[in-house]
């Protein structure tokens, strides 16, 4: 009686940390869950790595390019030379 006892017991601890082992905080389906988090931080941390250089060549262009410079100014705040006209077109949605 006493051995069957002390065999449910060790058979229901095991039982205990099988669970724990694949359901439990620290799992695992949380060290799954942490890792497909991680892989997401890395693709964005790729993504960001490019756009800092895209940045980083306009800084760049925008110190030292002359021509860039006036194309940017031109672009972005509709600045125009003498004599110039410009024509701006609303977007149809």
């Amino acid at each position: 009686m006493r051995r069957r006892l002390i065999s449910a017991l060790l058979l229901l601890l095991i039982f205990y940390f099988v669970w724990l082992t694949w359901f439990g905080s620290r799992g695992n389906r949380a060290l799954s869950a942490v890792e497909h988090e991680i892989e997401r931080l890395h693709d964005r941390n790729r993504e960001l790595k490019v756009e800092n250089q895209r940045f980083s060549r306009k800084i760049r262009l925008l110190q030292s390019d002359v021509r860039y410079q006036e194309l940017v100014v031109r672009r972005e705040l509709y600045m125009i030379r003498d004599n110039e006209i410009i024509f701006l077109f609303a977007e149809h949605k």
